[in-house]
């Protein structure tokens, strides 16, 4: 037995590359033999799994093969996924709205943006006759679905196991109490960076050792956007001690996390937010505005803010960092929220939706 994912171009380091090489794993226990069909070739470390390319997938296929495709909106060419035979299966990440890049870019990059959100609601129209099920990685992209016809929906997490450091292995040495801050996320508007150098022009004022770490990655289309953070990071004088850090590996943004005070998220549409989990496991408070699939995905982990009063929340932050009860709290709400995630049955899960028939 086959199962083929579908996706624009496996990475090993965002939320769907995670997700992708997490249930091919999963799907190996169980007997499976795995196969990646992508648009882009792959650039990462080997896996068990065999690569193959969209435009030139050769390989015999029956009916009793499993088709997923990871969907985040419109670009994969999903024609091939729609005529293989077999059971196909709709993955869910979620669909930026167009309305975050209308003053933080350029008018035409607006405007292909809100394209993109039409034509990628318009292919979910189309999927919800093709697939026999669709999986979303969160309530929150669950009930983004909601007004479409999809056959046998689920939730079920994205599929990885995080790293764990236990409390008692926390030292001052690993963690210093600077007042650093850090966020993990793309350069896109939606992700709300200037709100986090906002927070810390305050912040910083608090406590002057601490540096803001922005770990991401820059798209092409919104260079414009990252050139106003560079300018706004120059309008407040913070040179040296804001940093744009790209292309870290899983390893080193671990680190980074671990050398961090505090993880602040001011994030306003998150279909999971894997990072978050993430800073979870390096026992680093996490302090998240209260929007898209944050609530859900901390499950009643981390601290949850609801507006953006930067001063206030200086306040708030400060005192969960500097007041032994309040912090110990934090983190033992962090660890148990991860438990779950760690202990997610995903081959029990997904045997028992296969077992049902969900053709």
């Amino acid at each position: 037995m086959n199962v083929f994912q579908h996706l624009d171009e496996l990475k090993d380091s965002d939320g769907v590359g995670n997700d992708a090489i997490g249930l091919s794993t999963v799907f190996e226990s169980l007997g499976y033999n795995t196969h990646f069909i992508t648009r882009i070739p792959r650039k990462g470390k080997s896996l068990n799994s065999r690569f193959h390319l969209v435009d030139s997938f050769h390989f015999p296929t029956s009916s009793h093969d499993i088709h997923i495709l990871h969907y985040g909106g419109s670009g994969y060419p999903f024609s091939l996924f729609q005529e293989l035979p077999g059971t196909k299966i709709l993955r869910f990440h979620n669909i930026t709205p167009a309305k975050y890049y209308k003053d933080t870019t350029t008018e035409d990059i607006y405007w292909a943006m809100d394209k993109f959100e039409s034509l990628s609601y318009l292919e979910l129209a189309s999927l919800s006759i093709i697939c026999d099920s669709v999986w979303c990685d969160s309530q929150f992209n669950f009930e983004t679905l909601s007004g479409f016809d999809f056959r046998n929906p689920y939730v079920i997490p994205i599929c990885k196991e995080y790293e764990v450091i236990p409390k008692n292995e926390l030292s001052s040495s690993s963690k210093p109490k600077d007042g650093s801050i850090i966020f993990v996320g793309r350069y896109s508007p939606q992700k709300k960076w200037e709100d986090l150098i906002h927070f810390f022009q305050l912040w910083v004022k608090e406590f002057p050792a601490a540096n803001c770490f922005c770990v991401g990655s820059i798209i092409g289309a919104f260079d414009g956007y990252y050139d106003r953070l560079i300018q706004l990071v120059r309008n407040y004088g913070l040179e040296g001690k804001v940093h744009f850090l790209v292309g870290k590996s899983d390893s080193e943004v671990i680190y980074l996390l671990n050398h961090s005070s505090a993880f602040i998220s001011m994030s306003e549409h998150e279909g999971f937010c894997l990072p978050i989990l993430e800073a979870f496991g390096c026992g680093i408070p996490v302090f998240a505005y209260a929007t898209g699939a944050i609530p859900g995905t901390m499950r009643d982990g981390g601290k949850l803010f609801f507006k953006k009063d930067f001063q206030n929340l200086v306040e708030m932050v400060r005192d969960h960092l500097t007041e032994k009860d309040k912090y110990d709290a934090l983190l033992k709400s962090q660890y148990n929220a991860l438990s779950y995630y760690n202990q997610y049955p995903f081959a029990q899960v997904i045997t028992g939706i296969l077992k049902s028939g969900i053709k």
